[in-house]
């Protein structure tokens, strides 16, 4: 890893219900959710933050970046088309500060998948509309 993961304030952890833990025992991972789409934005951070995870939240990637700078991720969760830059392209700029950083791409273009090359590791992608429970599966698909 190139970047050391940073957890936060410890607290209770609810047991993990859907295929893995999304988060240690007595330790809180931050994830950043990025998403132009507040409804989108905001109903992914209040899924993360009922898992245990402490959750950042940006409009674009360029705000993103600023938060990531200063407080590095332990996930990212993207929407794949924003105004400024791809999800994409955000999370190949992040991975730059961390080559591990899972990274879901969320979108409702059905062709998104397909302009995902090159974004190896520990990435997956999720169509919109989505269910909470395909969500938290796929994050746990990702993150260790």
């Amino acid at each position: 890893m190139t970047a050391q993961h940073r957890f936060r304030r410890p607290g209770a952890i609810p047991a993990a219900r859907y295929g893995g833990a999304l988060a240690v025992d007595e330790k809180v991972r931050v994830a950043l959710v990025v998403d132009d789409e507040p409804l989108a934005r905001h109903f992914v951070s209040a899924v993360l933050r009922r898992q245990g995870w402490s959750v950042l939240e940006a409009a674009g990637a360029a705000a993103a970046l600023a938060m990531a700078n200063v407080d590095p991720p332990d996930l990212l969760v993207t929407d794949y088309e924003m105004p400024d830059i791809s999800g994409v392209d955000l999370a190949r700029q992040l991975r730059r500060l961390d080559e591990d950083l899972p990274v879901l791409v969320i979108s409702g273009y059905a062709d998104a998948p397909g302009s995902m090359r090159g974004l190896d590791g520990r990435t997956a992608f999720a169509r919109k509309p989505f269910a909470i429970e395909e969500l938290l599966s796929t994050i746990c698909s990702i993150v260790d």
